[in-house]
């Protein structure tokens, strides 16, 4: 009996040391992890601290051994991902931004598996998922997580702020970051956030309450007071936008920003000749400013001093040759330049930016179609009709691009759907009016329909237009009334800007002479050689 409890006795001794030997297997790994993660340098060091504690736990630690190697785990992982994250979220992400981003994402998709109590770990992966191409579902499941975890009133303020960004109902963003200032009442974030909001609906009055109450909690900060300034002049508030901007000019004198935001207002205010000065006085402080040299470009095209906005342009081509309203400016001078091609191809690269930018597929759409590109211009403005079928635009720019093409049959339709979702539009009635009027097709001219559709882009336009009175003289004509022709053919001649009146002339002798005009684009451009683009560049 003796011998039996002996014997036993040695089993459990030697079961209870190969249990804690077992245990105590994985601890030489722990100890390498801790070893790595003190003398980790770079990304990979820290994967393999993570690798190392992993194979710790594998192989078998004491209760104490697996929470700290946990530990180890977790704040090693969030390490990478903040790091990886901070140049993503500074406002100006590094080119490889989108691969970065994957890569904290599966971090801290890794860390919460360890351990899903991970607050900061949370919010992180909301503030990723605000990026663009972003989940925007994942991103607020994260950040309402990160919410219920924090117990700290600011830092439910900024989980608060964070799911605000994802929101896409408007009610819903605004009522989150209302709870982020009831919350914590002092978070100028979540009042800027706000104000931001009321100024993208355009409630004005609301964002200046706001950005006022930050000023008080943040002192006089150029950047706010720009924001205050500008929601003053939606306001038409000017003398008080004005004063604001001083104050602005008046703390960074050495700034940019100042003299920038008062050219803004000026401009608002159609003050050309002051916004002028000051974006000369911006550009004179700080030459590489993107904001004024895009601003003093914009002015340039509008005043059609086209050598000035390329100058301007090609200065921030060297500042920041990615910058999509670079590319939207350009693509604008190239318009006036009659370079249609290139504008195209510009704006083609926006488009992946802007996806799904309906304006931007017809704009597109219409500079090939400028260019006798034509299978491209079909192209996009099928796909921005396939987008949004009862969009007016669309039908009436395919239209136009028929007309162009000689298809005259397809314009008329066109005309007539997108006729259908707009009945104001003088250019819609006009070119319709034109084609039924001038088609040298005989199944698609109607002499009292183009009169009819003539006569209300008349209206619309109070008369004032030459080109839609030249239209209402060829409908008169194709109708047989060469009388009421030639009168109002005499009277687009009288008001015609000075580049088409010797078309307007030609139309008036036609008329005097008893001839209906005719036109077909396409057959007119039959003897003219093909343009080879092959070899044109953007920029």
């Amino acid at each position: 009996m003796h011998v039996f409890k002996a014997l036993l006795s040695l089993s459990m001794v030697l079961l209870i040391g190969s249990f804690l030997l077992a245990q105590e297997e994985g601890q030489p790994f722990l100890d390498q992890a801790t070893d790595a993660k003190l003398n980790a340098k770079n990304f990979q060091d820290l994967e393999e601290v993570v690798k190392l504690a992993e194979q710790a736990i594998e192989k078998g630690l004491d209760d104490g051994g697996e929470e700290f190697a946990v530990q180890l785990i977790t704040s090693t992982l969030y390490q990478r991902a903040e790091q990886l994250s901070n140049p993503l979220l500074s406002g100006r992400p590094p080119r490889q931004w989108v691969e970065m981003r994957k890569l904290a994402l599966s971090d801290l998709e890794r860390l919460t598996k360890f351990k899903d109590d991970f607050a900061d770990a949370h919010l992180l992966i909301a503030k990723l998922h605000a990026l663009p191409g972003g989940t925007r579902k994942n991103g607020i499941e994260s950040a309402s997580k990160a919410l219920a975890l924090y117990e700290d009133d600011e830092q439910k303020a900024t989980a608060l702020i964070a799911r605000a960004a994802l929101r896409a109902d408007v009610e819903l963003k605004l009522k989150d970051l209302t709870e982020a200032i009831n919350v914590d009442k002092d978070n100028s974030a979540a009042v800027t956030a706000r104000a931001a909001v009321y100024s993208q609906q355009g409630e004005f009055e609301k964002a200046a309450e706001d950005l006022r109450h930050v000023l008080e909690l943040d002192g006089d900060d150029v950047i706010v007071m720009s924001a205050l300034a500008e929601a003053l002049a939606q306001q038409e508030e000017f003398d008080q936008a004005l004063e604001v901007a001083d104050k602005a000019i008046e703390k960074e004198p050495q700034s940019s920003a100042g003299y920038e935001l008062r050219a803004r207002i000026h401009l608002m205010n159609d003050e050309i000749e002051d916004g002028k000065k000051d974006l000369d006085k911006a550009l004179e402080v700080n030459p590489k400013s993107e904001g004024a040299l895009l601003l003093r470009a914009n002015v340039a095209l509008a005043e059609d001093r086209l050598e000035d906005a390329s100058k301007d342009l090609d200065a921030l081509q060297q500042i920041n040759p990615g910058s999509p309203q670079q590319y939207l400016l350009r693509a604008g001078l190239l318009e006036q330049q009659q370079d249609y091609y290139r504008a195209a191809k510009l704006l083609e690269a926006l488009l992946q930016f802007l996806p799904a930018d309906n304006n931007m597929r017809i704009r597109i759409a219409m500079d090939y179609s400028m260019a006798e590109e034509f299978e491209s211009a079909i192209k996009h403005v099928n796909f921005a009709i396939e987008r949004d079928k009862e969009n007016w635009n669309g039908y009436y720019s395919r239209a136009d691009i028929y007309l162009s093409m000689g298809e005259h049959g397809k314009a008329v339709a066109d005309y007539e759907t997108a006729y259908k979702y707009n009945q104001t539009h003088d250019n819609l009635l006009n070119n319709w009016a034109w084609t039924l009027a001038t088609s040298d097709k005989d199944e698609v001219r109607d002499g009292k329909k183009a009169v009819e559709l003539a006569l209300k882009a008349c209206e619309v336009s109070e008369y004032k237009k030459p080109h839609i009175l030249s239209t209402l003289a060829a409908a008169y004509a194709e109708d047989g009334d060469f009388e009421n022709a030639k009168k109002w053919a005499a009277k687009a001649v009288e008001i015609g800007r000075e580049d088409i009146q010797e078309h307007l002339e030609l139309e008036l002798k036609s008329y005097q002479e008893g001839k209906p005009w005719r036109e077909n684009k396409a057959k007119e451009r039959e003897d003219k050689p093909k343009v080879d683009r092959s070899k044109l560049k953007t920029i």
